[in-house]
């Protein structure tokens, strides 16, 4: 099969490079869109990744080369006009819950580094500053831990909370038999924000949960608690947690994912002046805030996975429509 590849870095032409397929990779450095989509002409799928944009033009401009293949190496498909790929006759793959413990363990990592100022200290050490005033964090021992969203990440992530001697809280739309044999309690939204020292969002993204974290549901959080993102960016409303962090509602927020990502994510700027994007800029000056650029999943063990995963379902898609084919021509 051959493949068009978009967004490609050099760290996935390596691990693609790397592995022996039967399929004919080209990597395309840039971004989907309806313009870019032309280096798709002659191929037989698409593989994406979660900034790129695959929406009804560019839909229109892959059934024009007959593309029925989008496959996303993401674990959503929030990028994706599912709608117009109906439409246009073209099949979605995705990779849910392919590295729940990379994402986790990046989250844990956002949450200890916010608690004990490790940026901030790191910062004052390397211009000689040794001095502790204004460091000081929690235990996270004892401490409550809400969990929106209780998927493959989801329970990861509680997995490491637990070890830290954390009591776990869990909103969930889908009822989960196993959360009170592992310890958990199965909450309302309300009560986890009400109750819980730090809020984690591991849900997925449509539209019941856009926003789910806003003005309204953060005046309900428990002062001083800590929110961390690390699954999709427009689970939150940035304005109102910067205003939330300012006044006090919130004690710190540390994100993976931003709303607006995709102008800006995996791209290098001279400065960070050059980010034109004010609601960005106030995140990334904020002393309050952790921000890291979509690389949660970004582990070897992840990229590992995340590359067979993506050629065994290839090879899947293309043994079931040859064999569509065989049993049309008998």
């Amino acid at each position: 099969m051959k493949v068009a590849f978009f967004s490609a870095h050099a760290y996935d032409i390596a691990y693609f490079e790397g592995n022996q397929s039967s399929h004919q990779f080209t990597f395309i450095k840039e971004k989907l869109d309806p313009v870019t989509a032309r280096h798709a002409e002659g191929m037989d799928a698409i593989c994406i990744a979660a900034t790129d944009m695959a929406d009804e033009a560019v839909m229109t401009e892959l059934n024009k080369m007959g593309i029925r293949l989008i496959m996303v190496r993401a674990s959503g498909l929030d990028n994706v006009d599912a709608h117009a790929a109906d439409k246009a006759g073209v099949v979605l793959k995705y990779l849910p819950g392919y590295s729940p413990q990379a994402i986790a363990e990046h989250t844990a990592a956002l949450l200890l580094a916010l608690n004990r100022n490790i940026h901030l200290a790191h910062e004052r050490v390397c211009k000689g500053d040794f001095s502790i005033e204004g460091l000081m964090g929690f235990n996270l021992y004892n401490k409550t831990v809400g969990i929106v969203g209780i998927g493959r990440v989801g329970y990861a992530f509680a997995g490491i909370m637990k070890g830290f001697g954390c009591h776990i809280l869990v909103s969930d739309t889908k009822q989960h038999v196993n959360i009170t044999h592992n310890d958990m309690q199965l909450v309302s939204l309300s009560d986890l924000l009400r109750k819980s020292d730090i809020i984690s969002l591991h849900c997925s993204l449509n539209d019941t949960s856009k926003a789910i974290i806003n003005a309204q549901t953060l005046r309900l959080v428990k002062p001083g608690a800590f929110l961390i993102n690390t699954a999709r960016g427009k689970l939150v409303d940035t304005n109102a947690v910067l205003e939330a962090l300012d006044k006090g509602f919130l004690g710190a927020y540390g994100a993976d994912v931003y709303a607006h990502e995709s102008s800006f994510f995996y791209q290098t700027f001279k400065s960070a002046a050059e980010v034109n994007d004010p609601v960005l800029q106030a995140l990334i000056r904020h002393p309050r805030v952790l921000l890291t650029a979509h690389q949660a999943f970004f582990t070897r063990e992840a990229m590992q996975q995340m590359t067979r995963t993506v050629i065994n379902e290839l090879t899947y898609h293309e043994n079931l429509t040859s064999g569509s084919a065989d049993r049309l021509m008998i």
